[in-house]
């Protein structure tokens, strides 16, 4: 009878879980996009879809459908507002800048983002007061762990433990990312990170904080973001000259390829960094403002 019961939670969980990738696959073939992020961009970054079979929307090339989702302003920036989401914050709140990071846990580029530009601008940056992260989940269709991922995150954050989830995630990629099943080496982390794990174990199994991952994937698609990792560094106006930053925006396009995006909105600088880019590419955007 116990094993009855166990096995109709399994199957409960799984289904929530199929269903939300039906539901993030749809939104990915009806997503459409402002523009690419040039060749450079691309061999940082997990694209949105591996397959050479990827859906298109109304095309007869075999290429994505472009129509804008923002707006040019005057000054002939284009229009942006990114949403922080509902995640904690990583540093003090009073820092200048924001970063905002849509990624997948799965992604190998995002597991290099994390080990290497983020841990640099960490020490450099976030811990010194300057800037602020802000996490947000942007799985995946073809990575299937990647959901359930986002899942574990959530469910430890109810616990006061999302950056110490988020850490062990990354950390520990490659061992679970060939894995048939992660419940149980998740929940195992659950209790290496000292949560309690009947609490821990219904929330991830029931697929609780499915609508704001939900609402994240959507957010992203708004915003223009097609891969993982990719970062919008936030900065007000009155910190940092308009000649410096698109000075600085400008020199790395130079050295990239046209990757990195500029765009505005009535108080803020929104510079977008596609891709698990080095800490130098952080660095030169970050360096320009006035703490």
């Amino acid at each position: 009878m116990g094993d009855e019961s166990e096995k109709n939670i399994t199957l409960s969980k799984d289904a929530v879980y199929g269903g939300v990738i039906i539901i993030l696959v749809a939104l990915l073939v009806l997503s459409v996009f402002t523009h690419g992020f040039g060749l450079i961009a691309q061999t940082y970054q997990c694209p949105e879809n591996e397959s050479t079979e990827q859906p298109v929307l109304n095309n007869t090339n075999g290429t994505t459908v472009v129509v804008p989702v923002q707006n040019d302003t005057e000054e002939g920036f284009t229009e942006l507002t990114v949403g922080i989401g509902d995640l904690p914050v990583l540093g003090e709140e009073t820092a200048v800048v924001t970063w905002v990071e849509f990624s997948d846990y799965q992604c190998p580029f995002c597991s290099k983002l994390y080990k290497e530009a983020e841990a640099d601008v960490t020490t450099n940056y976030i811990d010194t007061g300057k800037v602020k992260l802000y996490f947000r989940d942007f799985p995946l269709s073809f990575h299937p762990h990647s959901l359930p991922a986002a899942v574990a995150t959530r469910c430890a954050d109810d616990q006061g433990k999302f950056w110490e989830m988020h850490g062990k995630l990354f950390d520990t990629q490659s061992s679970w990312t060939g894995l048939g099943s992660v419940d149980d080496t998740f929940k195992g982390y659950a209790v290496d990170l000292g949560l309690d794990n009947d609490t821990f174990s219904t929330c991830y199994d029931n697929a609780e904080h499915i609508d704001e991952i939900s609402v994240d994937f959507a957010e992203a698609q708004e915003y223009g973001v097609r891969g993982t990792p990719s970062n919008f560094l936030i900065i007000p106006k009155d910190k940092v000259s308009e000649d410096d930053i698109v000075a600085a925006v400008d020199s790395l396009n130079e050295m990239y390829g046209d990757g990195i995006q500029l765009f505005e909105d009535g108080n803020s600088y929104t510079v977008f960094i596609p891709g698990a880019y080095p800490y130098s590419t952080f660095d030169t955007v970050l360096s320009t403002v006035n703490y």
